[in-house]
Protein backbone atom coordinates (compact mmCIF):
# COMPACT_ATOMS: atom_id res chain seq x y z
CA UNK A 1 0.00 0.00 0.00
CA UNK A 2 1.28 3.43 -1.06
CA UNK A 3 1.75 6.43 1.61
CA UNK A 4 0.56 9.95 0.44
CA UNK A 5 2.22 12.83 2.02
CA UNK A 6 0.39 14.55 4.17
CA UNK A 7 0.27 18.43 3.24
CA UNK A 8 0.99 20.92 5.27
CA UNK A 9 -2.68 21.91 6.16
CA UNK A 10 -3.97 18.16 6.68
CA UNK A 11 -1.06 18.78 9.44
CA UNK A 12 -2.14 21.56 11.04
CA UNK A 13 -5.79 20.64 11.47
CA UNK A 14 -4.62 17.19 12.86
CA UNK A 15 -1.98 18.95 15.58
CA UNK A 16 -5.04 21.15 16.30
CA UNK A 17 -6.37 19.31 18.97
CA UNK A 18 -3.02 17.96 20.84
CA UNK A 19 -1.74 22.01 20.77
CA UNK A 20 -5.57 22.97 22.28
CA UNK A 21 -4.57 20.43 25.04
CA UNK A 22 -1.08 21.43 25.46
CA UNK A 23 -2.15 24.81 25.74
CA UNK A 24 -5.13 24.40 28.75
CA UNK A 25 -2.56 22.16 30.59
CA UNK A 26 0.14 25.07 30.43
CA UNK A 27 -2.80 27.16 32.00
CA UNK A 28 -3.55 25.14 34.78
CA UNK A 29 -0.17 24.81 35.56
CA UNK A 30 0.55 28.07 37.80
CA UNK A 31 -2.79 27.85 39.58
CA UNK A 32 -1.74 24.32 40.75
CA UNK A 33 1.55 24.96 42.01
CA UNK A 34 0.24 28.30 43.83
CA UNK A 35 -2.85 26.84 45.71
CA UNK A 36 -0.14 23.42 46.38
CA UNK A 37 2.30 26.16 47.89
CA UNK A 38 -0.97 28.39 49.83
CA UNK A 39 -2.50 25.18 51.32
CA UNK A 40 0.73 23.41 52.36
CA UNK A 41 1.34 27.19 53.64
CA UNK A 42 -1.79 27.20 55.55
CA UNK A 43 -1.57 23.86 57.64
CA UNK A 44 1.31 25.52 59.38
CA UNK A 45 1.58 27.07 62.56
CA UNK A 46 2.64 31.07 62.10
CA UNK A 47 5.87 31.36 63.31
CA UNK A 48 7.19 28.33 60.85
CA UNK A 49 5.19 29.26 58.10
CA UNK A 50 6.45 32.91 57.75
CA UNK A 51 10.13 31.50 57.67
CA UNK A 52 8.92 28.94 55.50
CA UNK A 53 6.51 31.24 53.46
CA UNK A 54 9.48 33.65 52.98
CA UNK A 55 11.94 30.87 52.25
CA UNK A 56 9.42 29.83 49.53
CA UNK A 57 9.00 33.28 47.74
CA UNK A 58 12.26 33.91 48.00
CA UNK A 59 13.18 30.19 45.86
CA UNK A 60 10.68 30.56 43.75
CA UNK A 61 11.63 34.89 42.71
CA UNK A 62 15.62 33.24 42.36
CA UNK A 63 14.88 30.57 39.78
CA UNK A 64 12.21 32.50 37.84
CA UNK A 65 15.10 34.74 37.53
CA UNK A 66 17.59 32.54 36.55
CA UNK A 67 15.48 30.46 34.24
CA UNK A 68 14.56 34.27 32.48
CA UNK A 69 18.14 35.28 32.18
CA UNK A 70 19.30 31.76 30.92
CA UNK A 71 16.00 32.08 28.56
CA UNK A 72 17.59 35.28 27.28
CA UNK A 73 21.07 34.18 27.09
CA UNK A 74 20.10 30.89 24.54
CA UNK A 75 17.87 32.97 22.73
CA UNK A 76 20.84 35.58 22.08
CA UNK A 77 23.15 32.30 21.19
CA UNK A 78 20.36 30.26 18.99
CA UNK A 79 18.54 32.88 17.24
CA UNK A 80 15.34 30.49 17.12
CA UNK A 81 12.77 31.13 14.19
CA UNK A 82 15.95 33.31 12.37
CA UNK A 83 15.51 30.84 9.23
CA UNK A 84 12.42 30.93 9.14
CA UNK A 85 12.38 34.37 9.39
CA UNK A 86 15.08 34.50 5.95
CA UNK A 87 12.43 32.50 4.31
CA UNK A 88 9.67 34.73 4.43
CA UNK A 89 11.56 37.49 3.56
CA UNK A 90 12.62 36.06 0.29
CA UNK A 91 9.27 34.42 -0.31
CA UNK A 92 7.53 37.48 -3.00
CA UNK A 93 3.98 36.90 -1.70
CA UNK A 94 2.44 36.55 1.81
CA UNK A 95 1.05 33.48 3.02
CA UNK A 96 -2.66 32.84 1.56
CA UNK A 97 -4.81 32.80 4.70
CA UNK A 98 -8.23 30.37 4.84
CA UNK A 99 -11.38 31.01 6.84
CA UNK A 100 -10.58 27.67 8.45
CA UNK A 101 -6.72 28.78 9.58
CA UNK A 102 -8.59 32.11 10.91
CA UNK A 103 -11.08 29.92 12.88
CA UNK A 104 -8.56 27.84 14.34
CA UNK A 105 -6.16 31.28 15.23
CA UNK A 106 -9.81 32.44 17.05
CA UNK A 107 -9.99 29.45 18.76
CA UNK A 108 -6.66 29.58 20.13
Amino acid sequence: MKHLPAESKEVKYFQFPGELLMRMLKMLILPLVVSSLMSGLAALDAKCSSRLGLITVSYYLWTTFVAVVVGIIMVSIIHPGGAAQKEDNEDSGKPIMSSADALLDLIR
